[in-house]
């Protein structure tokens, strides 16, 4: 890698440290708080918690950037990143509304949502199925074979919160989850595993 080149990664580090010390401290903190036990608070309150959080978050960042950049995604990095994704995508899918049921068969409720300061929830929507999308992408998975899994395995999802009492059964985060899939799957296209 030449100068020019680590020069701007490290800028990159840098104000990704930045931008993430601002959304931990603004949207983040709390949000953590709301899905962490009682007895585990300690931890996501402590400095060395959120220091060490925001460097690894904005290391992992730059480091996805570079190799972006490369065209070429290493292994290593994808098969860490990945048991890492699975567990965070299952514990948010299934055990952060444990008792809650319900539906909501309005598409364009994200809107609203947004509209009424929401937007959090519908952006996390949208980015935390990004990776699947990028999955299906960097396995050569045909765009038509991708949109089929990407549907049956979001509906599935929906109603076994619903009928397991685990959230709610919401069009509205279908429709947030599929385009989350889908620029992740786009993104993708031209890099290699």
């Amino acid at each position: 890698m030449n100068k020019r080149l680590l020069l701007v990664f490290i800028t990159v580090f840098i104000g990704l440290f930045f931008i993430m010390l601002w959304l931990y401290g603004h949207l983040l903190f709390d949000r953590l708080l709301s899905y962490v036990p009682q007895e585990y608070m300690w931890v996501i309150e402590s400095e060395v918690f959120s220091l060490l959080f925001l460097i690894l978050t904005a290391l992992y960042i730059t480091l996805l950037c570079y190799q972006i950049y490369q065209k070429k995604l290493s292994k290593v990095f994808f098969y860490i990143s990945m048991t890492l994704y699975f567990p965070l995508l299952i514990f948010l899918l299934f055990f952060k509304s444990i008792g809650v049921q319900g539906y909501s068969f309005n598409p364009l409720a994200f809107i609203v949502d947004i509209l009424d300061g929401q937007a959090f929830e519908v952006f996390a929507n949208i980015f935390f199925f990004i990776p699947l999308g990028i999955i299906l992408s960097l396995f050569k998975v045909s765009s038509k074979k991708a949109a089929l899994f990407s549907v049956l395995f979001i509906v599935v999802v929906e109603s076994s919160q619903y009928i397991f009492e685990l959230g709610f059964f919401d069009v509205a985060d279908i429709i947030t989850n599929l385009l989350g899939i889908t620029i992740g799957y786009v993104s993708f296209k031209k890099i290699k595993l």
